[in-house]
């Protein structure tokens, strides 16, 4: 009987790896070439600190949207990039062609007004986009566009209605949008200066943009013009880093070639373990958070502009962190013990700091976590790894629209069939257990009961052996014993044997 159960199990486990290696398929490896990051010029954490001291509202419509451009002008214009003409009054400014510093190719900039109805005022409002165009040093028609939004929350009035009173009250959000997305900003103005003076293989676009908050509307606006491109193209997109237990880069609910390349470049330089790869089993919600995508449910790694990019059918790789392993809240958790951060008065620079330890400790792994991302990045988009990239981005096909629903119900169903698997396992194992202490006691009862017998008056006559005989006289038993309604044992052994 023991042969028996351990058959089972063995053919429980084997069950469980196929399905599993069903579900899952391996990862395309490409070869990488390293790359490092300069020593000189300020850290995303440092930048990071300073758009949240400075500019800690950087709310959609309110012109203080406007005016962060200022920050992000001056530090794209100390990197060599060109000045872009800023107006007092919001109006639309332009830098003529300007020459980078370390460099001959001629690089323009140039602030995109457009229009969106503010999902908060219910009024038409302007929106802002600081677009930075560096050609490629030889014509081309690949693409590489960096983007990550700059609005925030902060200084919005959210209105709150009491269900026992039935009253309005109005409720300021008081944070700074260290996490939403001061970091992904931080993160993007780092790589900026990387890449300065760099002679690249295709044409890079640096996109900070507005009214994320609201229905990424600016990365919209950068997308229109990307549409229907020729060459190859790709956007990578940073958004709400370093304050999640783990970074992922999210492509796309199909499987893509170009998320294997970046995974291939976290194996190249992720040495602290920042990245995690992205779950099997996502948390997802029955939700759509726009009509235009392709999915009927959604999770929190398509709450960002890269979602845009995914309707236009473009290739996206977004840049995020939280942690998609823990379920303390039913749709995301930034970090243990902190399920909703962003879009609260909690975003802010020194609640980040504390979360991550505290000032020093705190600091230290905030700069660790950003410049994980600066150097993946980097090193993805170098002139040595671009026709990798690009190759990967020709590999894929971004555009589909089969297998999303059926990649979730494939992976929910696999978890499923394990989960139901693993169960029956265990009850197995319990009813097993259960029946040998059965047994167990039925063979002490009978132990005791000969006992008794070898110290009663009939024992003189008749041995205990022959009254408590188990089945030594299974021969002389008749077929009905044997196997038709009969109590004779048949196994050549002890009764008990079958349990």
């Amino acid at each position: 009987m023991k042969k028996r159960i351990f058959t089972v199990c063995i053919a429980i486990l084997t069950v469980m790896v196929c399905i599993f290696a069903a579900g899952c398929t391996s990862a395309e490896s490409f070869d990488v070439k390293e790359t490092s990051l300069r020593s000189d010029g300020k850290s995303a954490a440092v930048l990071m600190k300073e758009i949240c001291e400075e500019y800690p509202e950087r709310t959609m419509g309110s012109g203080n949207d406007y005016k962060f451009l200022t920050f992000i002008n001056e530090e794209m214009t100390s990197y060599g990039y060109p000045s872009v003409a800023l107006a007092d009054g919001g109006e639309d400014g332009e830098g003529g062609a300007v020459e980078l510093a370390a460099d001959n190719t001629a690089a323009t900039a140039e602030v995109k007004q457009f229009s969106f109805k503010n999902a908060y005022t219910n009024a038409t409002e302007k929106g802002y986009n600081l677009i930075y165009t560096v050609p490629a040093a030889e014509q081309t028609d690949d693409n590489v566009l960096l983007l990550a939004a700059y609005d925030n929350c902060a200084g919005l009035e959210i209105s709150t209605t009491d269900l026992t009173t039935g009253q309005t009250s109005k409720d300021k959000i008081e944070g700074q949008g260290a996490y939403a997305n001061a970091s992904g900003v931080a993160v993007l103005l780092r790589i900026a200066y990387e890449l300065a003076g760099e002679k690249l293989p295709y044409n890079l676009t640096i996109a900070f943009v507005d009214c994320s908050e609201n229905a990424w509307e600016g990365a919209e606006e950068v997308a229109k013009t990307f549409a229907g491109t020729k060459g190859r193209f790709i956007c990578l997109n940073f958004n709400k880093l370093g304050g999640g237990d783990h970074t992922y880069v999210y492509s796309d609910e199909s499987e893509q070639a170009y998320n294997d390349y970046f995974y291939s470049v976290v194996e190249k330089t992720d040495k602290d373990g920042v990245f995690a790869e992205i779950p099997f089993n996502k948390q997802i919600a029955e939700v759509k958070f726009l009509d235009g995508q392709k999915t009927d449910y959604s999770h929190y790694a398509m709450y960002g502009d890269n979602l845009i990019f995914n309707i236009y059918g473009l290739a996206v790789a977004s840049y995020i962190s939280f942690n998609w392993s823990t379920m303390e809240n039913p749709f995301y958790t930034e970090a243990h013990g902190y399920a909703n951060v962003f879009g609260t008065s909690a975003d802010t620079y020194d609640e980040m700091i504390a979360r991550l330890g505290g000032e020093g400790k705190g600091e230290e792994e905030l700069a660790k976590r950003l410049d994980a991302v600066v150097l993946n990045a980097v090193t993805a988009v170098s002139a040595d790894n671009a026709e990798t990239l690009l190759g990967a981005v020709a590999e894929s096909d971004p555009s589909r629209t089969g297998g999303y629903a059926d990649a979730a119900s494939n992976a929910s169903l696999i978890v499923k069939i394990v989960l139901i698997v693993a169960c029956a396992g265990v009850a197995v194992a319990l009813t097993v257990k259960g029946r040998n202490v059965l047994a167990q006691k039925q063979r002490d009862k009978l132990t005791k009961l000969k006992e008794e017998a070898q110290r009663g008056t009939f024992a003189q006559t008749m041995s205990a052996d022959d009254i408590f005989s188990l089945g030594d006289d299974k021969k002389d038993k008749s077929d009905d014993d044997k196997g038709n309604g009969g109590s004779g044992n048949s196994n050549g052994g002890d009764i008990f044997e079958g349990f």
